[in-house]
């Protein structure tokens, strides 16, 4: 055990990163997690891409000499998270952003679980075969294939996430679902009007499930204006006043400045890059700034700590056993 760490220290887990993709991606971000005290990171293998994409990342990712070389380790269950920790190195969890690439055939998550796949949005943005995405204005719910794949996904232990997906078909995977459900980086409509952030009821929703809601520093997620850190404490304190500070988590959601129109953005809720993140939390070296901002809201020094991730932690211990 690493000097001055113990085994039982709060763990420090931001639950989406869309700046890492494959192992390679990782060696680079590795220097901002280490500065902002993140422990564990949730990597994007997949989103939109086609199954022989998804395949090669996952691939990727089970090579053992790639972890080799960033000195770090994946994350499987709760205990890989705490030992990570307590050797002071850096955890990563495997979040896929979409299953695009299953198409309706339920039985290819079997896949996704057996290479280590623990957290997973339905549809990301747009519809699928699966689910309706939350920039699509027919907002359907859920396929019969993807009332399947949720509980799927509960069978195999893989936590259900709604950030990306449609307000009715979040609302019928919450009734579908009969483990927690998260949204891995969603702020809140109330504050922020976007259809990325969630409503109160899919916040409550969130909650009633046992689940937790991330917080998300994407921009237009944060303010319509010069987002800074402390607005995106104030989307913690409004979701901790709706339905409490042991359902909020942190999402960062950190991303390149791309433009591929792959990803159906669209310019009235995401705009054109260059991306400027939020003062005070332009990377992830930013995350105790946002733990001061918590701080400065209000919050207790034990609700910090489930903020900043032991609320996903405990989320993850249900889900994952």
């Amino acid at each position: 055990m690493a000097a001055g760490v113990s085994a039982t220290a709060p763990i420090v887990l931001d639950a989406t990163s869309a700046l890492i993709q494959r192992p390679r991606d990782l060696q680079k971000q590795l220097p901002s997690l280490r500065e902002g005290g993140v422990d564990v990171v949730s990597a994007t293998v997949s989103s939109v891409e086609d199954f022989p994409t998804v395949a090669g990342i996952l691939s990727a990712w089970a090579d053992r000499d790639a972890w080799s070389a960033t000195g770090a380790r994946q994350v499987r269950d709760v205990a890989d998270a705490r030992a990570v920790k307590a050797a002071d190195q850096i955890g990563v969890i495997l979040h896929a952003q979409g299953l695009n690439a299953i198409g309706s055939d339920v039985s290819l998550l079997d896949m996704y679980a057996a290479f280590g796949v623990r957290v997973a949005q339905l549809t990301y943005n747009t519809r699928n075969l699966l689910a309706e995405g939350c920039l699509e204005p027919a907002n359907a719910g859920l396929s019969e294939a993807g009332r399947k794949a949720v509980r799927r996904l509960n069978a195999l232990g893989v936590a259900v996430d709604i950030s990306h997906t449609g307000e009715a078909s979040s609302a019928e995977i919450l009734r579908v679902s009969d483990r927690p459900v998260v949204a891995s980086h969603s702020n809140a409509r109330a504050l922020c009007d976007s259809p990325r952030n969630l409503s109160d009821a899919l916040i409550r929703g969130v909650a009633a499930s046992g689940g937790v809601i991330g917080l998300a520093a994407f921009p237009a997620f944060v303010a319509k204006e010069n987002p800074t850190v402390a607005h995106l404490a104030e989307h913690a304190a409004y979701m901790a006043d709706l339905v409490g500070a042991e359902h909020v988590g942190m999402g960062l959601d950190f991303a390149e400045s791309g433009d591929d129109e792959s990803f159906a953005y669209d310019d009235r809720y995401y705009p054109r890059p260059p991306w400027i993140w939020p003062t005070g939390l332009e990377s992830s070296a930013g995350v105790p700034n946002l733990a001061q901002a918590l701080r400065d809201k209000g919050f207790s020094t034990d609700e910090i700590h489930g903020i900043l991730g032991e609320n996903f932690m405990r989320v993850f211990g249900q889900v994952w056993s």
